[in-house]
């Protein structure tokens, strides 16, 4: 059924993942900077922001401007639709015409200092489960949010800079497993507990490749048999791909496959 955030939903998931609730030009912009994310998926236009992007961070090639963007996006796109759905109970649908990328407007002014894009929305349909049916509500969000939104974006990505999209995937990952493990963290009481664990689990396990647009399911061989609550910090997952982060940075991710370089 159709609901709404709060004021203090929209900005905590403001505040927490960049994501901004404004209206703003849904029409194509002139500006590589401000983009509509849909017009990623023109193999022209995906280059041309890829290259501009690429200059913006000091990235080295558009392979590695596509995986940086691609964990980027994993965190401004797919973090609070799911964030939304295991803590608030709410689904976002954030259709690719609706949603922009916006790396101009004071973004250098962010308080972590990326120069990396917001997601502007010009609009956010929000929905609640009816009585008994969340099982189904969940498939049709995921649905939306992967085959829909998510797969399309990597695909493109993938095509325009000639990266694996299993290392796309893997970005994804890295941003969808710590996101559950706060929110089981700080569950007001064992119902919303009991309600992340069983999202999570049937993201990471159950879910199907269609509601992905895929064959299978493109999580699950990457998050492996992960325990949420497993006694060590990060269960028995770590990353099987190099995200390439560290031909941009002199630093490596805590989680990287590279042998002599993962951080424990």
């Amino acid at each position: 059924m159709t609901s709404a955030l709060t004021a203090a939903e929209r900005e905590y998931l403001t505040k927490r993942f960049d994501l901004l609730f404004r209206q703003i030009d849904s029409r194509p912009s002139d500006q590589p900077q401000d983009m509509r994310v849909d017009e990623l998926l023109d193999p022209e236009k995906g280059a041309a922001y890829l290259d501009w992007l690429g200059g913006r961070i000091g990235s080295p090639s558009r392979r590695v401007t596509a995986s940086t963007l691609a964990k980027r996006y994993a965190f401004i796109a797919v973090s609070p639709v799911l964030y939304a759905m295991t803590v608030y109970n709410k689904g976002l649908s954030l259709s690719l015409e609706r949603c922009t990328l916006q790396t101009s407007a004071g973004l250098d002014d962010h308080p972590g200092g990326t120069k990396l894009p917001r997601l502007g929305l010009t609009a956010c349909h929000v929905t609640e489960p009816m009585s008994g049916q969340r099982n189904e509500w969940r498939e049709k969000l995921l649905h939306g949010l992967f085959a829909g939104h998510l797969t399309p974006v990597f695909h493109a990505l993938s095509e325009i800079a000639k990266v694996p999209k299993v290392i796309l995937w893997e970005n994804a990952v890295v941003r969808i497993v710590p996101l559950f493990e706060d929110a089981l963290e700080k569950a007001a009481d064992e119902t919303a507990a009991c309600r992340i664990r069983e999202d999570f689990h049937y993201i990471a396990h159950d879910s199907a490749g269609i509601w992905y647009g895929e064959r299978r399911n493109p999580l699950s061989k990457l998050i492996g048999p992960l325990d949420l609550e497993a006694d060590d910090e990060r269960g028995s997952w770590l990353r099987r791909t190099c995200c390439l982060y560290y031909e941009i940075s002199a630093e490596y991710c805590r989680l990287c496959p590279i042998p002599g370089f993962s951080r424990k």
